[in-house]
């Protein structure tokens, strides 16, 4: 839910960033974002439940993909708005 919740707020940045003419507030909030994937990534080596792939429910793991989708989309259009290009994949 907190990985929701983050991501749900990034039109609300983007304005206030805009508005109060302070571009960090984004790159902030695109920290923050990813820090948060990447504990809920790291949770999911130790609870099978949280892992975004499970075999057995297609339709689960079709969704968590989505939302990873979606993840990367803000990032990219976060790094975009402040001028700097997202690799497509890291090594």
């Amino acid at each position: 839910m907190q990985l929701i919740r983050r991501l749900a707020e990034f039109p609300r940045i983007v304005e206030s960033a805009a508005e109060a003419h302070e571009p960090h507030r984004i790159a902030f909030y695109l920290s923050e974002l990813a820090a948060d994937f990447h504990g809920h990534w790291n949770r999911g080596k130790d609870r099978s439940e949280l892992r975004f792939i499970n075999l057995n429910e297609p339709q689960l793991t079709k969704a968590r993909l989505a939302f990873v989708g979606a993840i990367a989309y803000v990032l990219a259009a976060g790094l975009a708005i402040l001028g700097v290009s997202a690799p497509d994949e890291m090594r």
